[in-house]
Order: C-alpha cells, then structure tokens, then sequence
C-alpha cells in the first residue's frame, strides 16, 4: 500500500482498554490509519454515517452492538469493510453479520500478525479468517449439517482446492503461486465456481465451504 494513502478506521469496542491495545497495534504497521473510536451502537452509528470509514473493526458483544441496527447502517456505507472479532462465548448473529461487508474473522486468541493481515487484506479487498475463527464457525455449522449432507456436485478437483485457498484468506497471486497456475486460471477458475454455485460473495463461498465439508477443521 502507498504510505502516503490513509486509511480511515472505525475501532468499536464496549471495552476502553481493548479499543487502545488494537490502536496501539496499528501504530506499529508501516501503514497511515486515522483512527476514530465506538464503545456502543449509539456511538457507532453517527460515526460511520459522518466518518465514512475504509474499515470497521468491531468486537461483536450483542450488550452494546445491536445486529439489526449495524445491518441497516452498514448497508447504507457498502463500501467500508468489516473486521469481525468473535469469541467462542459470544456466537450470537455472527453468521447474520457474515452478509454484512465482513471480511475477515477474527478471535481474541489472534496474533498481532493476524490483526495486521486481516486489516491489509480488508484495505485490498480480500477476505481473512484466522484458524481459530474457522474452527469456531465450523463447529457451529456441523450442528446444523447432517451426515448425509449432498457433496459438492459440478466442481471439479481442481475448483474445490481453489475454494479451500479462498477460504484461508489467500489473494488470487497466493493461490496461483501454492498451486503453480496463472492469476489469470486463478481469477477464472473463481469466476466459474460462483457462477456454478450461484454464489456472489466470497462470505457466501465460506459458508458454502463449511456447509458442504470442504473445508476440514484440521484445515
């Protein structure tokens, strides 16, 4: 990224403490962030009306963050990306707000690494789920996923380890480069799996990888 871009972000947490160590994450990174604060949904939704953020990292706690409310805000700026932090004890609407603009999942459990990727990957337009957020999400997809779940029909073998690369957060040069392709086989193999799968996110494509098996939890 240019260092002389800046990119404006939206830090919402119920708790001070929480808001100040991600902030002092991001003074590290070689990148130029303004940063502006939330600690609730009343804090949050003028500022995302009036600051117009690139990014929305917000710590989801249903006490202070009201689903609805945040849909219909963010749905009037689709062009801010979100940065999801979940936990293991606060799963509630968190596959609601995956239709959101989120694009990267992360748990209190990260590194200072993911944090950094997640919001490069979000400046990029790419998507980032930790190991520790697939795990969590996976796990309370198989509750509602049964044995004799359909697999995947019309994808080849080749398309099918396309979406696992998507899945992990990796940019089109990162699959192509893992699997020895061309970006353009990459960009075309992506376009032909939505188009099957009747898909028009790459959120859909996760969640479909997770309904469907695809992606393992030893992934």
């Amino acid at each position: 990224m240019n260092s002389t871009v800046t990119t404006r972000i939206i830090l919402a947490d119920a708790q001070p403490v929480y808001r100040e160590g991600i902030r002092s994450l991001l003074a590290d990174h070689q990148n130029n962030y303004q940063i502006e604060e939330a600690g609730n949904s009343e804090e949050l939704r003028p500022a995302l009306l009036s600051f117009q953020p690139d990014i929305l990292i917000l710590d989801y706690d249903p006490a202070y963050f009201d689903a609805d409310e945040l849909l219909q805000t963010l749905s009037v700026i689709p062009e801010c990306k979100v940065i999801l932090i979940s936990s293991q004890k606060k799963k509630v609407d968190i596959f609601r707000l995956l239709d959101g603009n989120v694009y990267c999942v992360l748990t209190k459990e990260c590194k200072k690494k993911d944090i950094h990727q997640a919001v490069c990957c979000a400046i990029r337009g790419e998507k980032f789920f930790c190991t520790f957020a697939l795990d969590l999400l996976l796990a309370d997809r198989k509750k509602t996923t049964t044995a004799t779940c359909c697999p995947p029909e019309g994808l080849s073998a080749r398309e099918t380890e396309v979406i696992r690369q998507i899945v992990t957060g990796k940019s089109n040069k990162e699959i192509a480069g893992a699997m020895h392709l061309s970006q353009h086989t990459i960009h075309t193999h992506r376009r032909n799996i939505m188009r099957k799968l009747q898909l028009h996110s790459a959120v859909e494509l996760c969640n479909y990888a997770l309904e469907t098996g695809i992606v393992k939890p030893e992934s």
